[in-house]
């Protein structure tokens, strides 16, 4: 039996923005030492400043978050749509 096609709908923006956000995470997570973020407030009392990505969010934050979060959604569809034993 069929999925019904709003299932199917909401699916195929989920792989889109997947497919959107791992190539990006990727090439975030390789360029950490270079991206700089603004900070709107420190602890030194400074109201807006700059600093590396890599010094803002854990490396290991990031790959959790940005790829292997994606990957298994990816296996979670695919588990969904593998044929069931009856």
């Amino acid at each position: 039996m069929a999925p019904p096609v709003s299932r199917v709908v909401m699916i195929v923006i989920a792989l889109m923005v997947i497919a959107v956000i791992v190539p990006l995470a990727i090439g975030m997570i390789a360029v950490m030492d270079e991206v700089l973020i603004t900070v709107p407030f420190n602890m030194t009392g400074l109201n807006e400043t700059q600093l590396p990505l890599k010094s803002v969010a854990d490396p290991a934050l990031l790959v959790l978050l940005m790829t292997l979060l994606p990957i298994l959604a990816i296996i979670g569809l695919i588990m969904y749509f593998l044929p069931k034993k009856t």
